[in-house]
């Protein structure tokens, strides 16, 4: 059995269990564009600083998971609309594109599909995306289904929100050095030590130091040295049942 995964333009045949050639492109085409505007539908681009470009979404689920993968420290790498597959679903085969593609740092790879939880859960979604799980999990790509019961968490988005104001602020070996030997306990005396709310701030967006990010930032936040929190900050559904 051959799982067949379209690129843009190129298609790729591999078996099952095979890798796919997934080294970092400096532009990225999606293989599905949208054919019209949707009365009502929102889209637009989000300004990934893990992925050095925007990255364009098509609805208010779809951007709050960018904010989750932009600032899961496990994944390297995301791309929306990826890839076309060939499922083989009741009978015939039926062309799927997932939303996104992440990369992790372990090298694994996986799909994501973006729905809202009663709409996975019509019998024609669920009993469709089973069959999109089965395909890929055979040629050894996890897929997972993220709703609005997963993406909806207030505090977490106003604090990734926050944080990501200071994905590019400039820190100095030098000061990435002093803060990861720092005595403080707390926001307000890590912003005392190093002298700078913007510095302490950064040093928080871009790994270097961590805080419990499903409490609102405060100057009491503790700060912590090692990554207590999960190197991915969403759960996710898997098949069968996706529950």
């Amino acid at each position: 059995m051959t799982l067949k995964k379209v690129v843009g333009d190129k298609i790729l045949t591999q078996r099952a269990h095979s890798c796919l050639n997934l080294a970092p492109k400096e532009i990225h085409h999606r293989v599905r564009e949208p054919i019209t505007r949707s009365r009502g539908k929102v889209r637009g681009q989000f300004p990934s600083h893990k992925m050095g470009r925007m990255i364009a979404w098509e609805s208010q689920l779809e951007r709050r998971a960018c904010y989750l993968f932009e600032f899961s420290s496990a994944i390297q790498k995301y791309h929306e609309q990826p890839a076309r597959f060939d499922i083989p679903y009741e009978g015939k085969i039926r062309r799927y594109t997932p939303d996104f593609e992440l990369l992790f740092y372990s090298g694994e790879v996986w799909y994501v599909e973006i729905k809202p939880f009663t709409i996975l859960f019509q019998p024609e979604n669920s009993r469709f995306y089973s069959a999109v799980s089965g395909t890929l999990n055979n040629g050894d790509y996890p897929f997972i289904v993220i709703t609005n019961n997963e993406l909806l968490n207030p505090v977490k988005e106003r604090n990734l929100t926050l944080l990501r104001t200071y994905q590019r602020v400039n820190l100095t070996p030098q000061l990435i050095l002093r803060a990861q030997q720092g005595r403080f306990i707390t926001l307000e005396q890590l912003i005392e030590d190093i002298d700078s709310l913007a510095h302490a701030y950064g040093l928080i967006a871009q790994g270097y130091l961590y805080i419990d990010l499903e409490q609102p930032i405060t100057n009491n936040s503790l700060i912590h040295k090692d990554n207590h929190n999960e190197d991915i900050l969403f759960t996710y559904r898997t098949a069968p049942d996706f529950r």
